[in-house]
């Protein structure tokens, strides 16, 4: 009944969790002999083998994420066999990470249409062993012919608190957004649930979750606003390529517990390509669909996004 009810849901989620899925290989657990833990200054931490411990390069064999080299410099700390224990590891708590960024973006194009848009986004982002804190804003406008076609800005607050052994999560986030020619003046919609960490290396990170929301909605113009209970599954994928950039696939689905049938789609799919330590060039791809959108909007929005990233 419910795939009746919402097919697009199926299709989309199950895709990017099924690619979560395809990742989890079985492997063999390296001997305890010569197995390392490998602190790194941003906070993460890497278990497996020393296979190579020459150069500026430190090589490791994981049995999760496979061989990775590691730059001296990023490495904090290395405890090796003998004093790594459950107790040891348990008590080492890793300090709060803080990373923050700030991305703009802006694009012109004349010719037999003029058209422009423009971008920006900040993230903030604090990570310890025990829980995570993040807040994100966007703000999204365009032209065509010098007239405005779009005008969207979004906020996101999120706290996650991490229990049996770091893999299970629970959440409480609050989402707000704006959206001027889907004739939404604002949407809210505070929710809690459960999430569980695939993978989270410096490599690949790889989550699911799913919480329950109530979302409020006011229009612009005509229609009365609405009230509705809507669950929310999650997909995350980040992947390290290139030895130094990453793609990453973000996918959220609304479907409506109140009005049978009615379900939004939200999906991010980013490149980030490092131009030093600060910068980052970035690529977005983003698609909002509407089973149901309010006059005169459609059912699908999708636009594409270059952005110059400063992380600080």
């Amino acid at each position: 009944m419910i795939i009746r009810m919402y097919p697009h849901l199926f299709i989309s989620f199950w895709v990017t969790v099924l690619s979560i899925l395809s990742c989890v290989v079985p492997l063999h657990a390296a001997p305890a002999d010569g197995q390392v833990e490998v602190y790194l200054n941003n906070g993460d931490r890497i278990s497996g083998r020393i296979f190579s411990d020459k150069g500026e390069r430190l090589k490791l064999e994981s049995p999760v994420i496979g061989s990775v080299e590691v730059p001296r410099g990023e490495i904090k700390e290395i405890l090796y066999a003998k004093s790594v224990t459950a107790s040891a590891v348990k008590e080492k708590e890793k300090p709060a990470k803080w990373t923050r960024s700030i991305s703009a973006g802006y694009n012109k194009s004349n010719g037999n249409t003029k058209s422009s848009n423009f971008s920006v986004r900040l993230l903030v982002d604090r990570k310890t062993d025990a829980d995570d804190f993040s807040m994100k804003s966007d703000v999204y406008y365009s032209s065509a012919n010098n007239k405005m076609d779009a005008q969207k800005w979004s906020g996101m607050l999120r706290y996650a608190y991490r229990f049996r052994e770091k893999s299970w999560y629970n959440f409480y986030k609050i989402e707000n957004d704006h959206d001027r020619f889907a004739n939404i003046e604002y949407r809210i919609i505070p929710s809690t649930g459960l999430g569980y960490w695939f993978f989270d290396t410096p490599g690949f990170k790889a989550l699911a979750e799913f919480g329950v929301g109530f979302e409020h909605t006011r229009f612009r113009k005509e229609e009365p606003d609405q009230n509705e209970t809507v669950l929310i599954p999650r997909a995350f994928l980040e992947k390290k390529v290139f030895s130094r950039s990453k793609v990453t696939q973000d996918i959220s689905v609304y479907p409506s517990l109140t009005e049978s049938g009615e379900y939004r789609l939200h999906s991010e799919t980013s490149l980030v390509n490092p131009l030093n330590e600060k910068l980052s060039l970035c690529f977005s791809f983003i698609d909002d669909y509407y089973s149901d959108p309010a006059e005169p909007a459609k059912e699908n929005d999708s636009r594409f996004i270059s952005t110059l990233r400063y992380s600080f």
